[in-house]
């Protein structure tokens, strides 16, 4: 769009500003609809309070609470191995590096048992 007037470049200004803008708008509503639709629910402390030890005290469970927050913090740090052992075995297996891939391997099983822990505690009669 040419415009010989003086008057007409402004608003050519005015126009392009306006789209930028707009631009910046849309980005921003996007990356908003994108963290409401996939929020990373890994983070979101939902602590459960009805893990048991063997031997409970009434009602009162404080035990669960501590178990939970455990069970909990293990499986974060699960996932953090979880990705470096994938990274790492990926890394490794390019390279060609036996001794490494068995490292990353170990991560990647560690891991796994971090992120499983509820289920390790219960098969070996830890908790109830």
């Amino acid at each position: 769009m040419y415009c010989e007037t003086l008057e007409g470049k402004k608003i050519e200004k005015h126009i392009a500003k306006a789209k930028r803008i707009c631009g910046k708008i849309s980005t921003c509503a996007s990356v908003a609809v994108a963290y409401v639709y996939c929020g990373m629910n890994a983070l979101a402390v939902n602590i459960k309070h009805d893990y048991q030890v063997s031997t409970t005290i009434g009602d009162v469970n404080p035990e669960g609470l501590i178990i939970g927050l455990a069970v909990w913090i293990a499986r974060l740090i699960g996932i953090g191995m979880l990705i470096w052992g994938i990274y790492g075995y990926v890394t490794a297996r390019k390279d060609g590096e036996a001794e490494s891939m068995n490292g990353a391997l170990g991560k990647l099983i560690s891991g796994l048992v971090l992120v499983c822990m509820p289920s390790v505690l219960k098969g070996l009669g830890i908790i109830a």
